[in-house]
């Protein structure tokens, strides 16, 4: 579940090399600042993925679930509330030990995205072993659930290289990535005083891909008032569909 979020002065996208042309997607900005991935914007946008949208005041709620931590609930409470919809990127983990969850975040209406049966690295799997981690996870979905996985993906800890997202393009699937994100994936850390709803603020921008994790209980707690706000604010939380 872990993301490479690389903490510096400067206002940009850093990508770090894990091996030869393997990338670790991590997000710095500040308020209203739009991020912008430069040279590896192509890798990602040219093989059919996403980390931005358009430059209005759209947003796009994203959840990585890698394994249930006593917090979804709280979550889905407050989108349903909110009449907010988000895409869940489920492991095969989170759907055999929270099926119940999977299947209320289905009635609800929100999509299920693919975060791989197994969340191992795209950049030291081979092909085969990539699609075979993706299409295993969407086998389980169908017979749990009875209903079709969306073609949305997000590599495991957000590593990649440009054969991984070609693979993903060219076998019908889109690659979704993010511009907003902080350390919110600590399972036993509660920071309190409004920690999650500051750090969203703090971040926000036009278009923005919000990447949070079910396991915190900060964002549990703050999520009601983070959507209430934003949308006070004018913003319009949209599906990813409007991206892709």
């Amino acid at each position: 579940m872990k993301k490479f979020l690389l903490w510096s002065m400067t206002l940009l996208f850093l990508f770090m090399g894990i091996k030869g042309h393997a990338y670790g997607f991590g997000l710095v900005n500040q308020k209203g600042t739009r991020p912008n991935a430069g040279k590896y914007s192509p890798i990602i946008t040219n093989n059919g993925g996403v980390y931005l949208g358009p430059d209005s005041k759209e947003l796009y709620l994203t959840f990585d679930c890698g394994y249930e931590n006593g917090y979804t609930q709280m979550i889905l409470d407050s989108l349903r509330k909110t009449d907010t919809k988000a895409v869940f990127f489920i492991t095969g983990h989170y759907l055999n030990s929270a099926t119940d969850l999977v299947l209320q975040m289905i009635e609800d209406g929100h999509i299920i995205g693919n975060h791989t049966y197994s969340h191992k690295d795209f950049t030291k799997s081979t092909n085969e072993e990539i699609l075979k981690d993706i299409q295993k996870l969407e086998t389980a979905f169908q017979e749990k659930t009875g209903k079709s996985m969306s073609k949305y993906v997000r590599p495991p800890r957000g590593e990649f290289d440009e054969r991984s997202l070609k693979l993903l393009k060219d076998n019908g699937y889109s690659s979704v990535f993010w511009s907003l994100a902080y350390v919110d994936w600590h399972k036993d850390k509660f920071n309190g005083n409004q920690y999650s709803y500051n750090q969203v603020m703090k971040r926000m921008h036009n278009g923005a891909i919000i990447l949070m994790h079910t396991v915190s209980k900060d964002n549990a707690v703050d999520l009601e008032d983070i959507i209430l706000k934003l949308k006070n604010d004018g913003y319009v939380f949209k599906s990813i569909d409007n991206v892709i």
